[in-house]
């Protein structure tokens, strides 16, 4: 045993014991006997109430481990660990307690289990690194986003991690910011581990010590590849719409000029001979001429009509505008065109999908009266309430789809755009001298069959 009972010589010891900076208490028979200062200061009691004190006074519970919890005067509470020693205290065995107040460090020890969860269960890439931007920190969405794990990247600089366009113009950019305002926001353009390429929206800021020193940095990266894709899609389709727009009023325009105002000169024409007749065989003759005239520009401003918007699909839906289109368009080109429906009879469809089928028909059958050279034509609509199918067969030259597709030709891509638009799908099926199929599919809101 240590003897303890602070006798003059035992100076030194007692000197220990009051200096020591943790809480430092002696207890006899479950009494305190003796408490040092750091004891009455991390507790909060004076002197005479400390040795008031039973051991079993400042218990809060036990904590897992070797931890236990202490109150303080207050009402607080704090973890400690205890180790104590064997001692005499004035001819009388007792025990030296030393305190450790661990309060601190199991709070941090639980906000970094925390953070370590909340960084496995974040959908984003958080990415540390030091402050020569060699990185530390790597989370499982990291590991998804770039297709590398941990172990591969940390230790490595940032730089040969990425190995990407983000070592260029992009990554100055963003470390200079970063060094010059200890944050940045923007996209990056970053390469995974199998060398595909990857947008990313990265924000990213430095953090310090307590005494502002710079340790390093840590970013939040989201892979926006998908959106940037669908923003150029739809750009893209935004020019395809413009130019089609810009198609169509040449087309009408051409056809004003060439059918419509020809038409209109040659009834001046008319109307002049009618005013100049000497006689009413002449008047008579000449209004018959200017009726067939007439009845001519009627006919063309009419098809005009029906080419921008049929009328038919308006007042009867899509099987029988379909079944006009392909009336037309036998009689313009002298090949049969059979349009049939199947399936469950279902209300009508949404105007979006009815006009965007009836399009991709229309288009299908133009490609086909310049291109294939067909006999014969099939348009097939079956719909159920899930979905909608469009079919266009035609029995011509065909062609090599996969060329065909790769090239933009035959408006193909313009009908995969508008059945893209619509949440759906187009597959061309075609060979040289085996004709063409086009499957066009659509999903439907849920449509209730109608009951008879």
């Amino acid at each position: 045993m240590v003897e303890a009972g602070w006798s003059d010589t035992q100076a030194d010891c007692r000197r220990v014991f009051e200096e020591n900076s943790h809480p430092m208490w002696v207890v006899v028979a479950a009494e305190v006997v003796d408490v040092n200062r750091a004891a009455l200061l991390h507790y909060g009691y004076s002197r005479d109430e400390f040795l008031a004190l039973a051991v079993d006074d400042l218990s809060g519970g036990q904590q897992p481990g070797a931890v236990s919890r202490h109150r303080r005067k207050d009402g607080s509470f704090i973890d400690v660990e205890i180790t104590s020693f064997a001692v005499t205290f004035r001819g009388r065995p007792a025990s030296l307690s030393s305190v450790l107040d661990v309060t601190y460090r199991r709070r941090t020890e639980a906000q970094t289990r925390y953070l370590d969860l909340l960084l496995a269960t974040v959908t984003d890439a958080v990415v540390a690194s030091d402050d020569k931007f060699i990185l530390t920190g790597w989370n499982a969405a990291a590991e998804s986003t770039y297709g590398r794990r941990a172990e591969e990247v940390l230790g490595q600089p940032d730089a040969l991690v990425f190995r990407t366009d983000f070592v260029g113009v992009e990554r100055a950019e963003a470390i200079k910011r970063l060094l010059e305002t200890g944050r940045f926001h923007g996209e990056l353009t970053h390469r995974r581990g199998d060398g595909k390429r990857v947008h990313i929206e990265s924000r990213a800021a430095a953090f310090f010590d307590s005494e502002g020193k710079r340790l390093g940095y840590v970013s939040v990266n989201r892979d926006v590849t998908e959106r940037r894709y669908a923003e150029e899609t739809i750009r893209a389709l935004l020019n395809d719409v413009l130019t089609a727009q810009e198609a169509e009023r040449r087309r009408i325009a051409r056809e004003l000029h060439d059918e419509t105002a020809q038409t209109l000169t040659s009834l001046l024409v008319g109307l002049r001979a009618v005013e100049e007749s000497q006689d009413l065989g002449q008047a008579l003759g000449a209004a018959n001429t200017l009726r067939g005239l007439v009845s001519a520009a009627l006919e063309g401003v009419q098809r005009m009509a029906r080419g921008l918007r049929p009328s038919a699909l308006d007042d009867l839906g899509l099987e029988e505008a379909l079944e006009r289109l392909g009336l037309e368009v036998s009689r313009a080109n002298g090949f049969v065109v059979d349009v049939h429906s199947t399936g469950p009879r279902l209300p009508r469809l949404p105007e979006g999908v009815e006009i965007a089928l009836y399009r991709m028909a229309q288009e299908a059958l133009t490609n086909a009266s310049k291109h294939a050279a067909p006999k014969a034509v099939s348009i097939l609509i079956h719909r159920n309430p899930s979905e909608v199918r469009l079919v266009v067969e035609d029995d011509g030259k065909g062609f090599d789809a996969s060329e065909t597709l790769a090239e933009a030709q035959l408006g193909l891509v313009g009908m995969r755009e508008r059945a893209h638009l619509l949440g759906g799908s187009m597959t061309v099926e075609s060979s040289p001298g085996s004709g063409t199929t086009i499957w066009v599919s659509v999903p439907l809101p849920g449509l209730k069959p109608v009951s008879s």
